[in-house]
């Protein structure tokens, strides 16, 4: 795993000086083994790389050339069918002069220019200056695992791995983007493609750019396809999962060093270990996150399954006073990102980081199979919204105002179409508690409303609506929020993290398989559950879901209420103002008194007012 950056323009001044250097700098921790640089002779390209070498230790420098240099590359991720690409394009007369992945790129590239991306079986984000065609080709994978962040200014395109990067280019304005804002609010993440400023804009999942003398031109690739539906009977296709699971682990565990597992105790973690276990002649490493709250804390069933296959396994436990690293958090994220989990995840990256190079993990195995709670939720939202309850919700839309909050909230839902009710729920903040805390200022900036992201993704054409929430999910949920916070929290640490539930074969079997086979009335992961339940303990993959959760809630009742008050009574959010004082001290007030919890509202203004302090960036 690596970072990248880069700058091109076609104005006749040529590259700022220095720019390369400066934004590839800022990338360091991505890439602590090795540094290299490209730059256009003519002044009108460079790239920057920082390494972290994981295959090919003694050849794997980057920038990368084709055989006459008019072809160069800076590439972050794993391509895992790389052998067989290279066997392919030396039968084509290409000569290779590394035994990288990244130099199989620069030639498929030669031969199918930005079609080279559907061959591609892995995680990438890797940028090109092809000197005979005078463009700059990026490119990012199918899912979003790699990030890139690129800015057109006058002219002039620069782009990093990393936002904070391209905040070390005094060219770039610094204007803040409100919608972003509000997006972030909602969600808890900034999606893509925007950023927290509206002049630097993030390159979308499965998607590629070329920016020449005619400008910027972006592309979709790939989408998720969810029909038609596979033709294999439900044994065949548990056989397959096995065998497809079992492929995409194996492909994954190539690295020229250590290698490890996070494991949580939840059923995708421990399938990929127990997968790992299988394939490799010696102890894996696994390592675990709990919590001193019960309620919270998988370390037992973690344990369990450490034991069971004999593991070399590693624990860490996360307590209120572990929250010391909120400005490392804030700082190598960014920009705002709310996901609490984001704090155990950084404290397992650093504990890994002690012991191993790259860790497999199970993300992506929910959004696939159908693992989360609300999927069930939102199905009997919709089963009971028929036409007379819509109607009858609209009806009660004038007085909904004096109705029981509960009751004010199913009118709300079921008022709504099944697009905009998801969308609703799916989100953090509802619209009382907008109305009540956005202030009147930041809302005037809002042309388009948060919502609108989410109903946008929401494909009312696919029959099941489990079909639509897993989708949707998959375009939102996964890249924006949770690959983010894996990504920066492992690569703050220098460690690679892969993730075998994400590969392609696998993503594309699993959207052809029948929602009932993933959820079958009150049972999640069906398909996944009853083809991994022979590896664990009888009712282990039944029990009840617990997620990668954090007790915030509680700790801002208890050791860190007055550290939140003074934190936002006292910060930016409301001088700038985004938020009402009124409104926030109401919010603050009913969730230290038990009457709701409003704990994803706090973490969000927290970790925004925090980004304010950290980069000072109040209008």
């Amino acid at each position: 795993m690596c970072g990248i950056s880069g700058v091109a323009t076609f104005r006749d001044e040529g590259i700022p000086k220095d720019a390369i250097r400066r934004l590839t700098d800022a990338l360091r921790h991505r890439g602590p083994d090795d540094e290299g640089f490209f730059e256009e002779r003519r002044g009108r390209a460079a790239l920057g790389h920082r390494r972290l070498s994981i295959i090919d230790l003694a050849s794997g420098h980057q920038p990368v050339y084709n055989e006459d240099r008019s072809v160069a590359i800076v590439f972050n991720g794993e391509i895992y069918n790389y052998l067989e690409l290279r066997t392919g394009l030396e039968k084509k007369g290409h000569f290779f002069s590394t035994h990288s992945d990244t130099e199989a790129i620069v030639h498929l590239y030669e031969e199918f220019g930005p079609d080279c991306v559907h061959r591609l079986r892995g995680m990438f984000a890797f940028a090109i200056w092809d000197d005979r065609r005078s463009e700059l080709f990026l490119a990012r994978d199918r899912v979003g695992k790699k990030p890139t962040y690129y800015a057109l200014v006058g002219g002039t395109l620069y782009f990093a791995s990393e936002i904070q990067a391209l905040y070390q280019v005094l060219e770039i304005p610094r204007q803040l983007d409100y919608e972003a804002i509000d997006l972030y609010l909602t969600y808890s993440c900034i999606p893509s493609p925007h950023s927290i400023y509206k002049s630097i804009r993030k390159l979308p999942p499965a998607h590629h750019l070329v920016f020449s003398a005619g400008g910027v031109a972006l592309t979709r690739y790939w989408r998720p396809e969810y029909q038609p539906k596979t033709t294999l009977s439900y044994e065949d296709a548990r056989s397959e999962l096995n065998r497809i699971l079992t492929d995409a682990v194996k492909l994954r565990i190539i690295s020229d060093v250590p290698l490890g597992a996070f494991l949580s105790g939840g059923v995708d973690s421990s399938a990929i270990v127990a997968v790992m276990s299988r394939l490799s002649d010696r102890p894996v490493k696994t390592f675990s996150i709990g919590f001193p709250d019960q309620d919270y804390n998988e370390l037992p069933y973690a344990r369990q399954v450490a034991r069971q296959y004999h593991t070399e396994h590693h624990e860490f436990v996360v307590e209120p006073d572990k929250l010391d690293i909120l400005s490392d958090v804030v700082r190598h994220y960014g920009e705002p990102y709310g996901d609490s989990s984001a704090i155990p995840t950084w404290h397992l990256s650093r504990l890994t980081r002690q012991h191993v190079t790259v860790a497999l993990n199970g993300d992506g195995g929910d959004e696939l199979f159908g693992g989360y709670p609300w999927y069930r939720v939102i199905h009997d939202f919709h089963r009971a919204a028929n036409p007379l309850v819509r109607r009858l919700a609209r009806a009660l839309g004038p007085v909904r105002g004096a109705l029981p909050r509960r009751v004010r909230r199913a009118v709300e839902l079921f008022g709504y179409d099944d697009a905009r009710r998801f969308q609703s729920l799916r989100s953090y903040i509802e619209a009382d508690d907008r109305a009540r805390l956005f202030h009147d200022d930041f809302r005037r900036q809002l042309a388009v409303g948060a919502e609108a992201y989410l109903c946008s993704l929401y494909d009312k054409s696919l029959a099941s609506d489990y079909d639509r929430s897993f989708r949707t999910d998959f375009l939102s949920y996964l890249p924006e929020d949770l690959l983010v916070k894996v990504d920066r929290a492992s690569m703050a640490h220098g460690l690679e993290c892969r993730s075998p539930f994400l590969d392609q074969e696998l993503v594309e079997f699993s959207c052809r398989l029948p929602p009932d086979w993933k959820i079958d009335g009150a049972r999640s992961k069906r398909i996944l559950k009853e083809t991994v339940a022979d590896w664990f303990p009888k009712g282990f993959v039944d029990r009840r879901k617990m997620g990668f959760s954090v007790p915030i809630g509680n700790w801002f009742r208890g050791e860190l209420k007055t550290f939140i008050r003074d934190k936002l009574m006292n910060g930016p959010l409301l001088r700038i103002p985004l938020v009402q004082a009124g409104g926030l001290e109401n919010l603050l007030g009913e969730h230290f008194r038990g009457v709701r919890n409003h704990e994803t509202q706090i973490w969000n203004l927290l970790m925004l007012s925090l980004w304010f302090e950290e980069f000072g960036a109040e209008p």
